[in-house]
């Protein structure tokens, strides 16, 4: 499955500890720190596997804890082991080894919460190190990323400084690119604080949306009756030119995405670009350069960030449906007009019984729809994923079986094993949560009742997690075809592993993997290249970005002329 598990309390954190900054002088310095840790009462609570290192470096039974000689071992013997197992790249395989243990159990979400800033993030790394599903894979370089961050929320500490913690604990998660990691307030207080820095930093907008269009331009595809822009005279269409003083390129390559979600691809970071450029503090001032569609010159006017109530941000939003909240039904559908059976998935779960809404599982709305599409005789299938949340990987597979004529690999899940530092490949179970049927795959098996005809799945970079499974599946249909402006997020591992830290944030992240039939890493997110991609791209054309941005469905309309060519055999 690729939900998230169920936080609890984790073990305790030594009182006082400071861990050395990664430039500390010395080595041998470090490892007498250490080493004073691992000697103290306190020091004895730090975890069992720090615990086990601090056996080795002070041989109990052989010296006495403080002892000269054990201080002088705790040099010698601990460093190679505290960087070796603290902060080098943890070199778990990313194929699947072979499975001996009789169960699996998965990395437990750990609360630091009580700890002090600095102390919950060292021992953040810890864990992530240790239990990210995709170290070696992704060729995460887990010193550097201490070296940057620890300094920055440090930093922060010393100033008491919680809008600089906060920052300093997204861009860290955003160094992985990976949307199965992310950061969520998991009380009030944390989520003022969140909204405040946003509100700090990006409260302000001047009234327009800018697109990056696949020429390389950027243009302003939206704008604001009687915001700063139009009051300008910048009008929808218009091409940026400069921004702030600087080439747009330039501008957008400058512009933060801290605030934004995480961004596995290189497409999503220009995405996020485009939307936190023209944000900016209430009242800042931004001087742009532009050349309205058909005038014969440019202009260059001064423009003021206003309170907006985030606005644009609003606009742009490119997260998955469940992060605005639950809809009343997990699958609605239509026939359109041409005769073409249009079928949109919020999630691949059911929708919970303590909301209101329809009830009836997504997998019987789902089949219930490909029915009525068999029945009435339709000329396609649309599928739309865009903006799917993802859930059950049981499900995206079973939703599938209504295109599949014969039985078809669909993916292992292949899960980290952290005291082994390897993976196992186990099947998770939907219903009770356990673990079963190591070594085994989960296959695409044929439904009663199939469609055989032409299959168009509609993708954004908001169909994240299982959806994207479903994409996949279509794709590799003989008669199925992926349409989107992008692919999708490129986050489908299996995620649960998470941590609680100060101020009320959690922090959560993948501890598996999913491997196609050869054992090999699907649809992640490797150097910014990863996901579902379309076979038909809908072109960012100034005509298109237009049309999107005034509500029109572009994609929808390229789906449905892509419809009409698989029906003449194109």
């Amino acid at each position: 499955m690729k939900k998230q598990n169920t936080m609890f309390l984790g073990p305790g954190f030594p009182t006082g500890f400071w861990p050395v900054r990664p430039g500390f002088s010395s080595l041998l310095d470090l490892g007498e720190r250490f080493s004073r840790l691992l000697t103290s009462p306190c020091g004895r609570r730090y975890s069992s596997a720090v615990d086990r290192l601090g056996d080795l470096v002070l041989l109990r039974g052989v010296t006495r804890p403080g002892s000269r000689v054990g201080r002088k071992l705790g040099r010698l013997l601990l460093v190679p082991f505290l960087v070796l197992f603290a902060f080098a790249a943890v070199g778990a395989p990313s194929r699947a080894i072979t499975v001996v243990e009789a169960s699996y159990t998965p990395p437990a979400p750990e609360d630091f919460s009580t700890l002090s800033w600095t102390q919950a993030f060292v021992r953040l790394h810890a864990k992530m190190s240790r239990e990210y599903a995709f170290t070696a894979w992704k060729h995460i370089n887990w010193w550097a990323l201490y070296s940057e961050y620890w300094y920055r929320i440090a930093g922060a500490e010393g100033a008491n400084d919680e809008a600089a913690y906060y920052l300093g604990l997204r861009g860290y998660i955003h160094e992985l690119r990976d949307g199965h990691v992310g950061i969520k307030a998991a009380d009030v207080a944390a989520q003022q604080t969140m909204t405040e820095v946003q509100r700090k930093i990006a409260g302000g907008g001047f009234g327009l949306i800018a697109t990056r269009l696949d020429d390389g331009g950027v243009i302003v595809s939206w704008v604001k009756p009687l915001g700063p822009a139009a009051r300008a005279g910048i009008k929808q269409g218009a091409s940026l030119l400069t921004w702030g003083g600087a080439p747009v390129a330039k501008a957008l390559a400058g512009t933060s995405t801290v605030l934004g979600p995480s961004q596995p691809t290189f497409a999503r970071t220009m995405y996020e670009q485009a939307r936190f450029l023209v944000r900016a503090p209430v009242g800042a001032t931004r001087e742009v350069s532009f050349k309205n569609r058909g005038a014969g010159a440019c202009g260059t006017v001064r423009l003021r960030a206003v309170d907006d109530g985030l606005e644009t941000l609003t606009m742009t939003d490119a997260a998955s449906i469940l992060n605005f909240g639950w809809p009343e039904r997990m699958v609605e559908h239509r026939i359109l007009p041409g005769n073409v059976g249009y079928v949109r998935i919020y999630a691949e779960i059911d929708l919970p019984e303590q909301l209101p809404g329809d009830h009836t599982p997504t997998l019987e709305l789902f089949r219930a729809a490909i029915g009525e599409f068999i029945d009435a005789n339709v000329a396609g299938v649309m599928v739309d994923i865009r903006a799917n949340s993802g859930g059950s990987d049981r499900m995206a597979a079973d939703l599938l079986s209504s295109f599949y004529d014969r039985a078809t690999f669909y993916e292992y899940q292949n899960y980290i094993v952290p005291p082994k530092g390897a993976f196992e490949i186990w099947i998770a179970d939907d219903a009770t949560g356990e673990y079963m049927s190591p070594g085994e795959g989960i296959s695409i098996e044929p439904a009663a009742r199939r469609y055989a005809g032409p299959v168009v799945a509609l993708v954004d970079n908001g169909c994240i997690s299982s959806g994207e499974g479903v994409a996949m599946g279509i794709q590799n249909l003989p008669n199925g075809r992926v349409v989107g402006f992008s692919g999708t997020n490129g986050s489908f591992g299996m995620s649960g592993d998470a941590a609680m830290m100060p101020g009320g944030y959690m922090i959560d992240w993948p501890f598996g993997q999913s491997l196609d039939e050869r054992k090999a890493v699907q649809i992640d997110t490797r150097d910014g290249r990863g996901g579902v991609r379309p076979d038909v791209r809908v072109p960012m054309t100034w005509s298109n970005a237009l049309m999107a941005a005034s509500g029109k469905d572009v994609v929808l309309e390229y789906g449905l002329r892509e419809l009409g060519r698989m029906r003449l055999g194109l």
